[in-house]
């Protein structure tokens, strides 16, 4: 600092030493010498959006958040595109409670290349508002469509609201009219040729039904009916071809993603079962096939499952098309690929482990499209330090930390992790092939080579590799004996490790498990056309039906989740008493919850303890 003040002397108004010396000041813990310093560099140059910021980030730390947004608002004036300065004011603006303003500030900041952080505090002041009280307006909707099909969040975090502010604008509202008077039975009762038009131009529904399991059932509705409407009558006006082919393919899509869990009645079964007859004739004799036929039946069944699958690769398609190619044909046959290069660590001999996987291998859980990129990797340290400040934590220190994803699934949430911790290198295993095979596929397409996958039972683990960081999130539960499988992991933590645990919480699922305990009386099993039929039960039911209840779990719109939630083969539940017990036997401390997940942690005990 001694630079600066040779400065001053010869300028005692230097703007950018006056700035530069209040920050030193301020990370040197003299408040008010740095407020001050800060203060008079702003009044030397008042046009400077750096300076303002740099006032507004001290004034914030001392709680004068008032004073601070008047700063971040001046630099944003100053320099538009000062993406750090909205992040922090939108930021500022939700911890106060007013999440509408700090949406008004960063949407002008995305109408270019998204910053990522920008970008993620504009999805956490969406989704702080009541989606009906979302101002509906042009630069909203570019937003949300980009914040679906670009890596700003998960897409399914978006998915309700989206359908709900899909169903405001006017042509969806008409259709939705439509759809709850009674069963349309053409395309033309649901959409007019110009709303048509505007649903296309617009974007989001189609950004939305190719990201993620459309979650709000009148939006469901139409689509089921459009569905019907497009089997019943797949020859379309000429001018209308293009529109009718892209609404065709992007609910294709998105039936592919919920795994067809849309309702069927028996007629469109007969059908359906007829177009699939005479597309696989029309693909052994080498005969063209209409792309609007073809994207109906990719809205029944998928196109891997036809006889002529893999020709259809080879054909020319319009892009609508081609999509569900990539979708139905060409990413399911790499998955296969993938199988037999999976590594073994474990046998799976455990009969419920054994159970558990098959129905893993049936239904991958859960499918999905892309994860934020997170542009914040931080080192494991600094994260546990500022999520728990203070927690008895035994830091990692510069070392490369190794991870064990415990119940991988399909990939996210390992992605995530090797996203989101500096160095990190990421294990992640899991009982079924279907699931590992999707994951692999995801991580290739994102490009990241810290995560290695294996197929292993977590009640068969050993050996001698051990792990800084365990992360076994809904998988415990699953395991014939829960505890016994914790105790597992516990034994590859290092001295001073961490564990992150997700388990299923007894008084939280208790509508789930008095639907559950009526379905077993009535003899109910899992399958396709069962859970269609269960899914209409469910909405019909009175409110107070805990049946009914399950309508407000993310789970019920889509095939694997519905059986997860109501069908799963194996389910534990826990209260706190039991964890905590558990805790305390193993010789670990809790330092908090997170997101409503277990974090265990390490206790002061020689050697140093698991954490």
């Amino acid at each position: 600092d001694a630079g600066y003040r040779n400065v001053l002397a010869l300028n005692a108004r230097h703007a950018g030493a006056l700035g530069f010396l209040g920050l030193l000041a301020h990370q040197a813990g003299h408040g008010e010498a740095g407020l001050d310093l800060l203060k008079k560099a702003v009044a030397a140059d008042r046009h400077n959006a750096e300076l303002h910021h740099n006032f507004a980030c001290v004034l914030s730390d001392h709680r004068r958040d008032d004073e601070a947004a008047r700063h971040y608002r001046k630099a944003i004036e100053l320099d538009p595109d000062y993406a750090e300065a909205r992040t922090n004011l939108v930021v500022l603006l939700l911890l106060q409670g007013r999440p509408a303003e700090a949406l008004a500030v960063a949407m002008p900041g995305l109408q270019g290349e998204a910053n990522p952080s920008l970008a993620s505090t504009f999805v956490m002041a969406l989704r702080s508002l009541d989606p009906a009280a979302v101002t509906v307006e042009p630069m909203l909707v570019r937003c949300l469509v980009r914040a679906l099909t670009e890596p700003w969040c998960r897409p399914r975090d978006l998915s309700h609201l989206a359908g709900t502010i899909l169903l405001r604008q006017p042509a969806m509202a008409r259709s939705a009219e439509q759809a709850a008077r009674g069963a349309p039975q053409h395309l033309g009762e649901l959409f007019s040729a110009d709303d048509l038009s505007a649903i296309v131009r617009d974007g989001l529904l189609f950004a939305l039904l190719g990201a993620a399991p459309v979650t709000t059932i009148a939006l469901e509705d139409i689509l089921t009916f459009t569905r019907r409407a497009l089997l019943d009558q797949p020859d379309a006006p000429p001018a209308a071809d293009d529109d009718r082919l892209a609404l065709a393919s992007a609910i294709a899509q998105q039936c592919f993603l919920n795994e067809y869990v849309f309702a069927v009645t028996g007629d469109e079964e007969t059908k359906v079962a007829h177009l699939g007859a005479a597309i696989d004739e029309a693909l052994a004799q080498d005969r063209p096939i209409e792309p609007l036929k073809l994207a109906v039946f990719a809205g029944y069944r998928p196109l891997h499952g036809l006889a002529g699958a893999k020709s259809l690769a080879s054909r020319a398609w319009p892009e609508p098309v081609r999509a569900l190619i990539r979708q139905q044909i060409v990413e399911p046959e790499t998955e296969q690929a993938i199988r037999p290069q999976i590594e073994r660590l474990t046998p799976v001999a455990d009969d419920v482990s054994r159970k558990v996987q098959a129905q893993y291998e049936e239904n991958p859980y859960p499918r999905w499209s892309r994860v934020v990129a997170d542009s914040r990797t931080l080192p494991v340290d600094h994260y546990m330090h500022m999520r728990f400040p203070g927690a008895p934590y035994r830091p990692l220190g510069d070392r490369a930390p190794d991870i064990l994803i415990a119940g991988c699934g399909t990939g996210m949430h390992a992605i995530m992790r090797a996203q989101q911790f500096l160095g990190a290198r990421v294990t992640a295993i899991d009982l079924s092939l279907s699931s590992l095979g999707y994951a692999i596929r995801k991580t290739r397409e994102i490009g990241l080579a810290n995560v290695s996958y294996a197929q292993a039972d977590i009640l068969a683990l050993g050996g001698d590799r051990t792990f800084d960081l365990i992360d076994s999130t809904g998988v415990l539960h699953h395991l014939r004996d829960p505890l016994a499988g914790w105790r597992r992991l516990a034994d590859l933590l290092r001295p001073g490790g961490l564990m992150h645990v997700g388990l299923y919480s007894r008084i939280a699922r208790r509508d789930i498990n008095a639907a559950r305990e009526r379905l077993a009386r009535q003899g109910r099993s899992y399958s396709p056309a069962g859970v269609r039929r269960l899914r209409a039960e469910a909405r019909a039911a009175a409110p107070d039906d805990p049946l009914h209840g399950v309508v407000s779990f993310s789970d019920f719109f889509s095939m694997s989740e519905c059986r997860d939630l109501l069908f799963h083969v194996q389910e534990h539940q826990f209260t706190i008493p039991q964890i905590a017990a558990f805790l305390a036997e193993a010789g670990f401390t809790f330092i908090g919850w997170l997101s409503a997940l277990t974090i265990a942690g390490a206790s002061e005990l020689e050697p140093p303890p698991k954490e």
